[in-house]
């Protein structure tokens, strides 16, 4: 039975780079571009694990986190939040959050893929003993997210100009939108060497 996943991210390229990674059958990704929409999705799809980005229309992030986890029926969910380059978080709001994990974009599909599957696996695990629950600790709320590359940390105000902010922010898109296409490419590639590999054989028959 492949794993129901919620992705909740705003990012055309996000959404079609988590969909060639996440493939059936083991995989069956539910998408949405908003945050509302994803709430009124939750009791209909009842994920094994939700993707969602903090910069969402409708509801951000953070509200739907905050429902999610709100609710006995989720609480066993995999949560793992997906946050820009750019953006700071709001470490306040996330105390509320049980989140698993936060990944920073641009990501390796590849290992999300995998991180997915390892959260999925130990929740629906038996539980473990206490002594071994104390050894399993929630990852605290200042931890830093998985495969972050280097974080724009903005220098105070007085001791930058609006110039500078926005140069800093055209390059982090720009590498987050090649980083991207890169792996587009990459799974594109993968896809259509399947596919010429299978015309072959069935040429050869």
């Amino acid at each position: 039975m492949p794993y129901k996943v919620i992705l909740a991210e705003a990012s055309p390229s996000v959404q079609k780079v988590v969909q060639m990674a996440f493939t059936e059958p083991d995989f069956e990704v539910h998408t949405f571009e908003d945050g509302l929409r994803t709430i009124e999705s939750l009791a209909r799809i009842d994920p094994d694990a939700v993707l969602l980005g903090l910069a969402l229309p409708s509801r951000d992030g953070y509200e739907v986190g905050l429902y999610l986890r709100s609710r006995e029926e989720f609480r066993k969910a995999g949560l793992i939040l997906i946050k820009n380059a750019f953006e700071s978080l709001d470490m306040e709001r996330l105390q509320g959050i049980d989140y698993d994990e936060i990944v920073q974009k641009p990501f390796d599909s590849e290992s999300l893929a995998r991180l997915v599957r390892e959260i999925i696996d130990r929740k629906k695990s038996p539980p473990s003993f206490p002594e071994e629950a104390l050894l399993e600790e929630a990852p605290a709320a200042d931890a830093l997210p998985l495969f972050q590359e280097e974080e724009f940390i903005p220098p105070p105000a007085s001791s930058r100009s609006k110039d500078e902010v926005e140069e800093k922010i055209r390059t982090i898109l720009r590498d987050e939108i090649l980083s991207m296409e890169r792996e587009l490419e990459k799974r594109l590639k993968a896809s259509l060497r399947a596919e010429l590999k299978e015309c072959l054989d069935r040429e050869k028959e």
